[in-house]
Order: C-alpha cells, then sequence, then structure tokens
C-alpha cells in the first residue's frame, strides 16, 4: 500500500526545548510568548517569501476559524447575506461563510487552474439575487493567487475579497491589505497539527481579529470591545510550530524533490497537474488532472495497486447535503473539474520509487484505454 499521505511533525526530542520553556514561565495560552515568537516566525516567513514587505497575523485555533473572523471583519457595516465562493473547494471553505451569518452562492472554476477567477466571479454576480456580502477566493490545493486581479476586482465591485489559502502558506507571493487566510493543520506543508493564521498588511484587520479570538478584549483592555470567543492555539501548539520552523527547510527540500519527480514522471506520459506546480510552488495535496472518462480507470487501476487517491474536494460543495440547497452560477465546469481531479500520494517521507509505482500505474491504466 502507498498511502495518499502521511502527516508528519517533529518528534518528541524537537519538541522538548519548547515544552521546558514552558514548564519555567508556566504560561499555558492567552498569547504566551512561545505563541508570540511562533506568530513572528511566520510573519517573517511569509513575509520574506511575498517580497518583504512587513506581514502582520492573527494566529487562530484553524483555518475555518480564520476564515470565519476576516469574513466577520470585513462584512461589518455592509448589507446582503450572499457570500459568493468557488463550488470546488473543500467544505469547510462554505461551513465558514454560513459560521457569520452569510449563504453560499457558489461559483463556476477555471478547468485550466482549478480556481475561481475574477471574470467568472464577475459573470456570477450577475446572476445572483440579491446583495453579495463578501467574496472568498479558494487557492486551489496551495496554488499561488493572483492577489492583484482580486484587489482591482474589489476596487472595481465595490465587494470585499477573503482569501481561503488553506494550503498555500508555502506559496504566498503578495500580502495585501485582502486577509489571507492559512491552516496550518498538519496535513499542510506547514502545520503544526491543527492553527491558523490571518496575514495581511492591514495592522487594523490583525488588532481586531485577534481581539475577537480572546473574547474581545482588546490588547490593553479587559473589557469586550467587539463580539468574539475563544480561538486562541495553546502554547504547546505553539512549541511544536516553532519546532516545525527549525526543521522546515530540510522539509520544503523533500517535497521539492518529490514533486519534481511527479513533474517529470507525468509530463512523460502527458498527464496535466496544475500549472507551476513543482516548479513554482509547493504543497502535500496534489491532483492529476484527467478527463472524467479516464479517472475512473486510472482510480480503478490504483485501486488494484494499492496506491491510496482521493478527490480531496469531493465533486463540490453542491453536492453536501448541508449546502444543496444553496444557490449558484450554473457550475458548468465544476462537475467535470471534480470528477478528472485525483489526489495521488505525496508527503514528506515518499520515496522516488513509490513515485515511479504512481506514475507507472497510471501509465498501465491509459495504455489500457
Amino acid at each position: 500500500m502507498i498511502p495518499v499521505l502521511i502527516p508528519s511533525l517533529p518528534e518528541t526530542d524537537a519538541i522538548v526545548p519548547y515544552l521546558r520553556r514552558i514548564d519555567q514561565s508556566h504560561i499555558y495560552s492567552n498569547y504566551g510568548p512561545l505563541s508570540r515568537e511562533f506568530k513572528a516566525k511566520l510573519c517573517d516567513f511569509v513575509s520574506e517569501r511575498a517580497g518583504g514587505a512587513p506581514v502582520a497575523a492573527t494566529i487562530t485555533g484553524n483555518g475555518t476559524s480564520a476564515i470565519e473572523l476576516a469574513l466577520r471583519y470585513r462584512i461589518a457595516g455592509r448589507k446582503g447575506r450572499l457570500c459568493l465562493m468557488p463550488a470546488y473547494t473543500f467544505v469547510a471553505t462554505a461551513h465558514a461563510a454560513v459560521n457569520v451569518g452569510l449563504e453560499p452562492f457558489f461559483a463556476d472554476v477555471d478547468p485550466e487552474t482549478l480556481a475561481l477567477t475574477p471574470a467568472i466571479a464577475a459573470r456570477a454576480l450577475a446572476s445572483a439575487e440579491g446583495d453579495v456580502a463578501a467574496v472568498v477566493v479558494v487557492s486551489p490545493y496551495g496554488a499561488p493567487i493572483d492577489v492583484a486581479a482580486w484587489e482591482a476586482f474589489e476596487a472595481a465591485h465595490g465587494i470585499p475579497v477573503v482569501f481561503d489559502a488553506a494550503a498555500a502558506t508555502l506559496n504566498l507571493q503578495r500580502v495585501g491589505v485582502q486577509p489571507m487566510c492559512v491552516s496550518l493543520h498538519a496535513t499542510k506543508a506547514l502545520g503544526i497539527g491543527e492553527g491558523g493564521a490571518i496575514l495581511t498588511i492591514d495592522t487594523d484587520l490583525v488588532a481586531q481579529t485577534t481581539a475577537m479570538t480572546g473574547f474581545g478584549f482588546s490588547a490593553s483592555s479587559r473589557v469586550s470591545e467587539v463580539q468574539g470567543g475563544n480561538y486562541r492555539i495553546s502554547e504547546y501548539a505553539a512549541a511544536v510550530g516553532l519546532a516545525v520552523f527549525d526543521s522546515l527547510e530540510g522539509r520544503i527540500q523533500r517535497l521539492r524533490e518529490a514533486s519534481l519527480a511527479y513533474v517529470e514522471g507525468f509530463g512523460r506520459i502527458g498527464v496535466r497537474m496544475q500549472p507551476g506546480f513543482g516548479t513554482e510552488w509547493l504543497t502535500m495535496t496534489i491532483s492529476a488532472l484527467f478527463e472524467p472518462e479516464v479517472a475512473e480507470a486510472v482510480t480503478t487501476g490504483f485501486d488494484s495497486a494499492g496506491i491510496q487517491w482521493r478527490r480531496w474536494y469531493g465533486t463540490g460543495c453542491q453536492a453536501h447535503p448541508a449546502f444543496a440547497t444553496c444557490r449558484h452560477d450554473g457550475l458548468a465546469q465544476t462537475p467535470a473539474v471534480a470528477a478528472g481531479a485525483i489526489g495521488v500520494p505525496l508527503f514528506p517521507a515518499i520515496t522516488l520509487e513509490q513515485i515511479g509505482d504512481v506514475c507507472g500505474c497510471v501509465e498501465q491504466s491509459l495504455a489500457a484505454l
């Protein structure tokens, strides 16, 4: 069996020095010293990759909470209950919108990039019956987001944009005012077990959403100034995060080598992947892209060979009973995109031999058609 994903976090010995610091401080939560240090490391890491501009962050208990708090901040004072988002996304995107009182309005995606584009979003706006309060733009499987294009979209339409960049922490090429929400789940290339973050250059947004993570208390007050809850990470989660940064470069290098092996192996047999994967950006949840009628033969071959696979986004949010009554723009491309995107094994410890077996299995399946 080749597993589709093996989450891996630092082993105990790597975390112990940070646990000793917790023992000494007797601070276990509430924005403790390890949490603050982890946030600073994350901001520096993202800033360096995004061109060097200072980046601020709100750390949250998970990626879904990051989207919720960013939406709550950006829709304050706006009318309308619709939240435009791609149907082709992990269902957490839709749950986050519902949790702040919005109704998902699902839009189609581009079949090449698997992403909602400004042009698709503009067409969807024309078919929406009711005011759209916000747009959630998803980074499919961690692919880089064209932030400048979405800044122009927001300026043109006057609708705030929030980015669900759950798997894209390694790939943030630009961070602006629009909040970039990432997941730090163990399945992500940069994960701490469970956690999330809102990244932006808008310091007021960070101040307000950070207050929301701690019952609405501001940094200098015990008065609840905004509606919030308990969305913080513990010092123990921060300890794992600091240990992750200690070994992150080695992890990135292993993922890069494995990704390039897939690029070469699938390229040799004419299998399509997302543009730039492996050469320009990295993730741990990749998909090989097929026509729907071919995908079934590939997955049957995987099953016979003992190779795990996934449709990471299922067949789209609109197919889940919880969201089956939500309106959409017709979703002309989404069913075929969802049927043809097959998640293949990738994790830091995967071997080149295993990648060769995956590519070889696909080649045999295609040859048998």
